[in-house]
């Protein structure tokens, strides 16, 4: 090929939309090879941000079965950002399971199988693309996250949290980097005196960040490499740190959100947003479920006896644009269905905008899993939102 050629080439692959992109990597093995470069691949990225979700994986371990039970959500209808809810294309002898994600990457595991034999693997599953990552060098993995800006570089990060020689109570950051395919210590060992949720990292401002239960919580700049303690609502008066219950931390639209409880479920609650220069939280949404229901609330007699008790989950909040102005949008598990709250036009919270979630089947499920009404299966940590973006294994 020659450059006049490649030039021309990646101007128009630059214009296309991400599915059409995809789709002509199939053509030719020289269209691949200009799409699949990282260079071609951060450009793209940078000139087509994707800062929304397409929607998120549901998962449940299921009793005997090699591979977690999957079910994908599409967020406001995008069905063809939709990806297959398999991960059957992964060879792993002891099955896989979903750790982590981050910008259109899955971070997966062995699924049944001892800590020493367990295997990691980074997957695109849009594509069905997959490598194994060699295991770090460690007893205990407390938690293990992807960091990955494809704005910044094609390049992802692994961040494992392990255990140290120094002492039970310390804990070692170890980082593997796709650009040098290996792992590496970073930093000196911590110590680590409450629980830290290190199995539900959040990918925010190049950091991830671990919520505790505590009066702090940790972040950890990637780029820098730098632990850094960050503040957390404080606990209210007559309650101590261990009764404390995180219904949801998360990042959505460039935002950090956190939903807590003390004692049992309550259907009033706020939805806390972390200020950009990391100063303290704020009230972003009032959210009040215990209200009267609407008549065509699409659910049967005994599903509004279960609300009513406060038989409900907080799955994700994503953010969708319906004309001119972006709405914020709650998904709530409620047993055998799942609907949608909008939080900017209901601060105060009569349901609406209420439509079925378009759900895509594993296909290797069983019906009756499918169909059954099995309660609350789901919470925030089994959901793993992802983005269907451009990016390089």
């Amino acid at each position: 090929m020659n450059i006049e050629y490649i030039d021309v080439m990646i101007e128009i692959f630059s214009r296309l939309p991400l599915k059409s992109l995809l789709r002509v990597r199939c053509v030719c093995k020289w269209w691949n090879q200009i799409i699949s470069d990282p260079v071609f691949i951060s450009n793209y990225s940078s000139c087509n941000p994707q800062y929304k979700v397409s929607g998120f994986y549901l998962e449940k371990y299921l009793f005997l079965k090699m591979y977690s039970g999957l079910r994908f959500i599409t967020c406001a209808g995008q069905v063809d950002a939709a990806p297959k809810p398999s991960l059957s294309f992964i060879d792993g002898e002891n099955g896989v399971c979903i750790k982590h994600s981050c910008n259109g990457l899955l971070l997966c595991s062995s699924f049944r199988c001892h800590e020493e034999d367990r295997k990691y693997y980074i997957c695109k599953p849009t594509t069905k693309q997959y490598m194994p990552l060699p295991g770090p060098q460690c007893k205990t993995v407390f938690g293990i996250s992807i960091a990955f800006n494809p704005q910044n570089s094609p390049h992802y990060q692994v961040i494992c949290i392990c255990d140290s020689k120094l002492s039970a109570k310390h804990r070692q950051i170890m980082i593997y980097s796709s650009n040098t395919g290996c792992w590496r210590l970073s930093g000196n060992p911590f110590e680590v005196l409450v629980d830290f949720l290190f199995n539900r990292g959040v990918f925010w401002k190049g950091a991830l960040h671990w919520v505790g239960r505590g009066v702090s919580s940790l972040r950890f700049d990637v780029e820098r490499e730098l632990l850094h303690t960050m503040l957390i609502p404080p606990i209210p008066e007559g309650w101590g740190w261990a009764e404390r219950r995180f219904e949801y931390f998360g990042e959505s639209g460039g935002h950090l959100y956190l939903i807590e409880n003390y004692g049992p479920q309550k259907a009033v609650f706020d939805v806390m947003e972390m200020n950009g220069d990391y100063s303290g939280w704020f009230v972003k949404y009032h959210v009040n479920l215990d209200g009267p229901l609407p008549a065509p609330f699409p659910f049967n007699p005994r599903h509004h006896q279960e609300f009513h008790r406060r038989v409900f989950s907080v799955l994700h909040i994503f953010h969708r644009r319906v004309g001119e102005r972006e709405e914020s949008i709650l998904v709530l598990h409620i047993p055998g269905d799942l609907t949608l709250y909008n939080l900017g036009d209901n601060p105060l919270g009569s349901l609406s905008d209420l439509y079925p979630m378009r759900m895509v089947e594993n296909p290797i499920l069983p019906y009756a899993w499918k169909s059954r009404n099995l309660g609350l299966c789901y919470t925030w940590e089994s959901i793993h939102p992802f983005s269907n973006t451009q990016c390089y294994l």
